[in-house]
């Protein structure tokens, strides 16, 4: 990978959650709410499917990032905010932008869009390029 510079889009990546991944999110992440697992009371609440969980939003966008930045890289911090909801079998797109680029530090603008092109999370993600 080239230094990064501020304005660089990282390739966006497309995924699909899928219930049974849900499941083991929350089952790993002690998250009981059953809107995560059971598509009936999902349903009951008004969700079309199981609902992703908000912590595996920030989870995965750290992932792209990292996975964009290099085995070299090191995560700094992230913060995210859910705009909307997201639920199992909807497709799904993580987008980056370098926002600043300031010695090894590397600030990225990012998000998880809706089909629609709609942000479902945005958020941002700095790293060190060690």
């Amino acid at each position: 990978m080239n230094p990064p510079v501020a304005g660089d889009i990282c390739p966006p990546q497309r995924y699909t959650h899928s219930t049974v991944q849900l499941f083991r999110f929350s089952a790993v992440s002690w998250n009981s709410h059953r809107i995560h697992y059971d598509a009936g009371f999902a349903a009951s609440e008004g969700f079309p499917d199981v609902v992703v969980q908000s912590t595996l939003h920030g989870e995965t966008l750290t992932r792209y990032a990292l996975a964009w930045a290099g085995p070299n890289s090191r995560l700094e911090t992230v913060s995210w905010r859910n705009r909307t909801t997201a639920v199992a079998d909807e497709p799904l797109t993580w987008t980056g932008t370098v926002q600043t680029v300031e010695g090894a530090h590397v600030s990225l603008e990012v998000a998880v869009l809706k089909a629609d092109g709609s942000p479902c999370v945005t958020g941002t993600v700095q790293l060190a390029l060690v």
